[in-house]
């Protein structure tokens, strides 16, 4: 069954029966452009897919409760809307990596037509003569950009509730009925991502945006495309990984090609540096950053051996 309920700023339907997800299909299917988020504990094929959550530039969010539809409500419908290209719906998301690596990994869904607004505000920050070596949060980057109180307040009530469910190791995504704190919670996080991509896409050229693009599909396979996630540090830290952005890696080089042993994504030798801990382990520039921040070395070194 599918229920409505309407906020001062959202529309937002819930979704938990196979109807209702094709309805919402059908409505969504006018869009050409859509905001997509999900959340799970861990989100991760390691992790669930508890809910996933879209928005249309006119505010109108839809929650499909996946926890309780699972296969079915991507069987339905969902599938072909996330997988379709930019030619027909384009989809925003903030941080695309954790989404995609779950989509596919759970479901058999490959997330494509993304424009990743997280390296949107990298591009942005490249462009004021900022450091762009740390990828900025969505909290942080609605803060700086958006500046709208409500949505602060919703976000920090929902971050809090999630820091504390962590502590209790407990699903509150999977929780029925799911309060409406989190209902808004999950409708900020896509709702947000319009205005957002207006204020960072002011004075952005053909150029930015095409960098964006490609760099939001390598983004959308950066964990997705492992057989074996790495060790976490190597791929989940505050740094803008190598490879995506076009301009962050060497290119047109017949250099010899080497495996990062952190990250095990391939580089040109000339983009490694040697490991501290691990003589004989070759790093990327950021997980050699990664490295220099290990909290557990003894860990981080027992992995670099292994990858060698």
């Amino acid at each position: 069954m599918a229920t409505a309920s309407s906020s001062s700023s959202y529309k937002i339907t819930w979704i938990n029966d196979v109807a209702g997800v094709k309805q919402s299909i059908k409505d969504l299917g006018r869009e050409k452009e859509i905001a997509v988020d999900c959340e799970g504990m861990n989100l991760s094929r390691e992790g669930t897919l508890d809910i996933l959550s879209i928005a249309t530039r006119h505010r109108d969010v839809y929650l499909f409760d996946i926890a309780k539809l699972g296969a079915l409500a991507f069987e339905a419908g969902l599938k072909g809307l996330l997988e379709s290209d930019r030619t027909t719906h384009t989809k925003l998301l903030y941080d695309c990596r954790n989404d995609a690596d779950a989509l596919l990994h759970i479901y058999d869904v490959k997330l494509a037509g993304v424009l990743d607004l997280q390296l949107l505000e990298v591009i942005h920050r490249r462009n004021r003569g900022q450091r762009i070596e740390y990828l900025r949060g969505l909290k942080k980057s609605l803060e700086t950009y958006v500046n709208d109180r409500k949505m602060e307040i919703i976000k920090r009530k929902g971050i809090n509730e999630i820091e504390e469910s962590k502590k209790k190791d407990v699903n509150i995504w999977a929780a029925r009925p799911l309060s409406d704190e989190l209902k808004e919670y999950c409708a900020v996080d896509v709702a947000a991502l319009f205005p957002l991509q207006k204020i960072l896409k002011k004075r952005k050229d053909a150029e930015d945006m095409k960098i964006v693009l490609e760099g939001s599909e390598r983004f959308s396979d950066y964990f997705r495309s492992y057989e074996v996630l790495p060790m976490k540090e190597f791929i989940w830290n505050p740094f803008l990984p190598q490879k995506i952005l076009r301009f962050n890696f060497i290119r047109n080089t017949t250099e010899e090609v080497k495996k990062c042993q952190g990250c095990r994504k391939e580089f040109r030798k000339a983009e490694l540096k040697i490991s501290c801990l691990a003589q004989q382990a070759w790093l990327c520039g950021v997980c050699k950053k990664v490295e220099i921040r290990a909290k557990d070395a003894v860990s981080m070194l027992k992995w670099l051996k292994e990858s060698v």
